[in-house]
């Protein structure tokens, strides 16, 4: 073990001193003190006045060009994100539940170099006294210096909230997996389980590979329930810029691979919850993001994430290593998925707010810069690609692949419509866009190849605002699903891609669903990599949207051999209705009111629906 111990933690009467960022004095254009950082106003997703009902939330998406010469991070000691100013660093009346300080919205989506467009998603917060407010921003290059020009403002209107009524999904087709749907803006949010985070040790680590970290969080219990007991766990530590590679930053101290620590002290509302724990830096020089999450009653707490920008500057000693539990699994690199969005015969329209290398076939052609559209098109074996001056045509399929594969892209004339879902078109993609004859279909087909946490981010069988731990049962059995199909059936090469993007397998919506519904994207978050195992192995785990009062065997609905993880279950809260979906599995409406109204957690559901089976890690 090192005999070396970092300690992190600052004390103010005997507590938490926060790193501050730059600071300058008044808001008319603050001094920016590097000169080669500038941006400036783009657009955002939702036009001024942003209405939102009282008391509610809505997402809006800025966008700024990077007008400078200097890179933006989106991580590390210098990252860029927004505070409030006129005056700075205030408290705002709009912060929303995921900002990382009253003061400070967020950071930019993904690194941004000179030239191209930063985003940056703000969750906004309407007060509930109705009428109009407005918020002035400014970029910050943390503990470095303002990002001249990058003023913005955003302004509020609190309106009335309004009658809201649910609806329930219509699936197409009963052999895939089907949930149920409805209010998808984040306004029937379950307040029981709500964390704010007030004070940790610091904003960021520096520090050698493998060096022990003594670090000190407080949480206010922000819900309406006591907290009987609480679970701090690691969440998916990975290095910067790759959302597929996990690292290893266990400590002998902690419970499990994925259990720091835990308590059984109760903390009503209003109370603080204080954690002291320790973890290690990962043993190889690079720059890396650690992952903790807050749960308690068993319940993922709204705003009880953390993300801590790491740098270890030099690799661990020689002769160092690893805390390494041996009961536990040993996990796997997280694998990618493909996802075949639609078949078509017509030109496509790709654009993106990144930049993306241009493949046909292996060989790589060039850039296609942020911002610029290309089209593509196929006839009779033969591809063909236009724009920014990399045209060609040729035999083999085309890939569109990004620097980082959280970056996304649209497909300008694709119309992606879903009924219950409103005018928002679902056209926007992370990852690799892939353009290949299918030829099963006798036609192009439109490919969307990335990890496969991202794909269930942006899974569309639930709402928004479904209880938290409904939403988290529902992702863990669509990643076992997911994972299942990628390594079961056709071999990967005599098949085109892996699940289908409707209902045919799972729906998935993209980029824009994971804008509509946030909370689902903390699901994904703090279930990550985790799926339903039988005597160790991952299984497919059906569900579908609601019975007839019980679930049926898998030869009742397909014939063939049962399974004995589904077996038939009684569904108290779907008793009297008639079967919608094919029956096998997870019920969505009986699981929905379990979680609701019993106030079941996700691994309880699962291990009720599917017969036998744990809940594991798998990446």
């Amino acid at each position: 073990m090192l005999k070396r111990f970092l300690t992190l933690f600052v004390t103010f009467f005997c507590f938490i001193v926060f790193v501050p960022p730059v600071k300058a004095a008044g808001f008319v254009e603050p001094v920016a003190r590097d000169k080669t950082f500038s941006g400036k106003y783009v657009s955002q997703t939702v036009s001024d006045p942003i209405e939102i009902p009282a008391g509610e939330y809505k997402d809006v998406v800025v966008k700024i060009k990077n007008t400078g010469k200097s890179v933006w991070a989106n991580v590390g000691p210098n990252y860029v994100s927004a505070y409030t100013v006129d005056p700075n660093y205030h408290n705002s009346k709009l912060a929303g539940k995921n900002w990382l300080a009253k003061d400070q919205p967020a950071k930019i989506s993904a690194t941004t170099k000179p030239g191209q467009i930063a985003e940056i998603k703000i969750r906004l917060y309407a007060p509930t006294k109705i009428g109009d407010y407005k918020e002035d921003f400014y970029l910050v290059s943390e503990n470095k210096t303002w990002i001249a020009g990058t003023h913005f403002y955003l302004k509020v209107k609190a309106v009335a909230v309004k009658p809201k009524v649910n609806v329930t999904s219509v699936s197409d087709d009963n052999i895939g997996n089907s949930g149920l749907d409805g209010q998808d803006e984040s306004e029937l949010v379950n307040k029981e389980y709500n964390a704010n985070l007030v004070a940790f040790s610091a904003r960021s680590i520096s520090a050698g590979g493998g060096e022990q970290v003594k670090f000190i969080v407080r949480y206010l219990n922000a819900g309406t329930v006591a907290w009987d007991n609480y679970s701090w766990q690691e969440a998916g530590s990975r290095p910067t810029g790759d959302s597929t590679t996990r690292v290893n930053i266990t400590d002998p101290s902690w419970q499990s691979i994925q259990k720091i620590t835990g308590g059984d002290s109760v903390v009503k509302p209003g109370d603080p919850l204080e954690v002291v724990y320790l973890f290690r830096l990962p043993a190889k020089q690079g720059n890396y993001i650690a992952r903790f999450q807050l749960t308690a009653n068993n319940h993922t707490l709204v705003g009880g994430t953390l993300e801590l920008p790491i740098t270890v500057t030099s690799d661990a000693p020689s002769g160092y290593q690893e805390t390494v539990f041996s009961s536990a699994r040993v996990l796997i690199n997280e694998p990618t998925i493909r996802i075949g969005l639609y078949k078509t015969t017509d030109e496509v329209e790709f654009i993106s707010s990144f930049p993306y290398k241009v493949y046909s076939g292996e060989v790589l052609k060039g850039d296609l810069p942020a911002g610029t559209k290309a089209m593509l098109n196929y006839s009779n074996g033969v591809y063909g690609f236009f724009g920014a001056g990399l045209d060609f045509t040729e035999g083999e399929k085309i890939r569109l692949v990004p620097y980082d594969p959280q970056n996304y892209f649209t497909l300008v004339n694709y119309d992606r419509k879903v009924s219950w879902k409103g005018a928002k078109n679902f056209n926007m993609y992370r990852g690799t866009f892939e353009y290949v004859y299918s030829p099963k279909s006798s036609m192009p087909y439109i490919v969307n190849e990335l990890p496969l946490d991202e794909y269930i981010a942006g899974i569309g069988e639930t709402s928004s605002g479904a209880a938290m731990e409904y939403i988290k049962a529902i992702l863990v059995a669509a990643r076992s699903y997911a994972y299942y199909n990628i390594n079961n059936g056709l071999p990967a090469s005599q098949r085109t891609f892996d699940v289908y993007a409707t209902t045919v397998d799972q729906l998935y919506l993209g980029y824009n669903s994971e804008v509509l519904m946030p909370r689902v994207v903390q699901a994904e978050q703090a279930t990550y990599g985790e799926m339903v195992t039988y005597n160790s192995t991952v299984v497919t785990t059906p569900y579908f949207g609601h019975s007839d009062g019980r679930t049926r065997l898998w030869s009742e609905a397909w014939g063939g051999t049962d399974k004995p993880w589904l077996q038939p279950v009684d569904c108290k809260y779907d008793e009297g209705q008639s079967m919608f979906g094919h029956g096998v599995g997870m019920s969505a409406a009986d699981a929905a009111a379990r979680a609701d109204k019993d106030g079941w957690t996700y691994d309880q559901l699962l291990k009720y629906y599917y017969t036998g089976v744990q809940v594991e890690k798998i990446y």
